[in-house]
């Protein structure tokens, strides 16, 4: 996705998808974790977001639209070294906008590895492991 020249369209885009495909998770990283986050309170869809660049920084954002739902529970994976999505700053934003999430910090930078997003998709699509917090 180009989050630059599509900015304006990009969450509608998206919008107009899941209303036409069954969509029961939304997964996402850095500025997907944003678009993933807004989508998923936006249509009640359960998500799992990694390093999600949800509180505000110097980087420019599509355009969304926000809706405050604390029913849809967000599974956020932060990485503890992450210099780019500065993860206190992400739970803070959760906390101040009443968001249902739960998290778990893994010895790791901004980038997932492919290892990590399948141990914890693992855990997001088995519910009944309570590894996350």
């Amino acid at each position: 996705m180009n989050y630059k020249e599509e900015s304006a369209t990009l969450f509608n885009d998206l919008g107009q998808w899941i209303e036409k495909n069954n969509v029961e998770l939304i997964i996402g990283s850095s500025m997907g974790g944003f678009l993933g986050f807004h989508l998923g309170n936006s249509f009640n869809i359960p998500t799992l977001l990694f390093n999600p660049s949800l509180a505000p920084n110097e980087i420019a954002k599509p355009d969304v639209v926000h809706v405050s739902n604390n029913r849809v529970l967000h599974s956020i994976i932060l990485g503890q070294h992450d210099d780019v999505v500065i993860p206190a700053d992400t739970i803070h934003f959760l906390k101040d906008k009443n968001a249902n999430f739960k998290y778990v910090f893994e010895d790791s930078g901004h980038r997932t590895s492919l290892n990590l997003f399948k141990i914890h998709f693992q855990k997001c699509v088995q519910p009944n492991r309570k590894d996350l917090r």
